[in-house]
């Protein structure tokens, strides 16, 4: 590899996805300049929240060489846990049993992956499909209603709030940030991230060096269950429902942010701010499309587009890289 090549993916893996972000304010400020108003910008950042938060837990995945294909499902499973328990137990109760339910079924993936020897692609699956089911079973395949007058705080994590002038989404963002923050401290400065980056660059050496793979991986999808749950509590309590069919397809989007973020596909590096500053990209791109009249179709279409680019940039960086071999 050329060194004007190495050089421009050292620089994409940093700053590509800020290039992006950059090339598609253009593009907006264009076709539609209310995207750019203050208060617009405030509203996408905020609404990044709900995918940004499991981009995280997915950057883990990824990392350590697999991902999860079961984060909808548990979005769908945790509304339904949330909306069912809000009403009984009272909001912080509620919170941590939603919280650990996203957990248990990390676990569950975890256990499947690394004590029965299956597939990550076969076992997230699957468990997408268990996870959901359960949730329509409990649920009887119907919505759980929350009373705002019954219940008010269920609209903790959805509550508006003025800051300098502005309405914004107060509690999500500072989950959003919360949750980042804690992300880069494990991924950057403890043995976890050291062993999630040393089980994706190759499996069988870190074993061979005696590192607790199966217990990083168990736990490196209790991460992303959980933070699937963070993101299911902020959707729940918007909708001010619980239904096990919310959240189809919600996985290839945090699996686009986190790509498109920066996080190699072929395991062992990732970037953490990279997926927050693709989840808010992803954001708004809906938000400018939306403004011009399009529909979701159209949206879902974007975001699929941007998918396909992100895995294409992956496997040319493989591509190079082998080369280089």
């Amino acid at each position: 590899m050329s060194r004007q090549a190495k050089l421009f993916w050292f620089y994409w893996e940093r700053f590509g996805i800020l290039a992006i972000l950059a090339l598609t304010l253009v593009v907006f400020s264009i076709f539609a300049p209310s995207v750019l108003s203050i208060g617009n910008l405030l509203t996408v950042l905020c609404r990044s929240a709900i995918v940004a938060i499991p981009a995280m837990g997915m950057t883990f995945a990824i990392c350590s060489g697999g991902f999860d294909l079961s984060v909808g499902s548990v979005v769908g499973l945790s509304t339904c846990v949330w909306a069912a328990a809000l009403p009984t137990l009272g909001i912080v109760p509620a919170t941590v049993l939603t919280l650990a339910a996203g957990a248990l079924c990390g676990v569950f993936n975890g256990l499947a992956i690394t004590k029965l020897k299956i597939a990550t692609f076969v076992a997230t699956l699957s468990m997408s499909f268990i996870i959901r089911g359960v949730a329509l079973v409990a649920t009887d395949g119907s919505k759980q209603m929350i009373s705002r007058t019954a219940n008010p705080e269920a609209k903790f994590f959805s509550q508006n709030y003025a800051v300098f002038g502005q309405q914004i989404q107060l509690v999500q963002l500072l989950m959003m940030v919360l949750v980042f923050l804690v992300g880069y401290l494990l991924y950057r400065y403890t043995r976890f991230g050291v062993y999630v980056r040393s089980v994706g660059s190759h499996e069988p050496s870190a074993r061979t060096s005696g590192l607790p793979v199966d217990r990083t991986l168990i736990f490196v999808f209790m991460l992303t269950g959980a933070t699937a749950s963070a993101s299911a509590l902020i959707t729940s309590s918007q909708l001010m429902q619980g239904a096990a069919t919310l959240g189809v397809g919600f996985e290839l989007e945090v699996i686009t942010a986190t790509i498109l973020g920066g996080t190699s596909l072929a395991g062992g590096k990732g970037n953490v701010w990279g997926s927050l500053v693709a989840a808010v990209m992803l954001a708004l791109i809906r938000n400018g499309l939306n403004l011009l009249g399009l529909s979701d179709e159209y949206q879902r279409l974007a975001i699929g587009l941007i998918l396909l680019l992100a895995l294409a940039i992956s496997g040319i960086q493989e591509l190079t890289k082998e080369a280089r071999k």
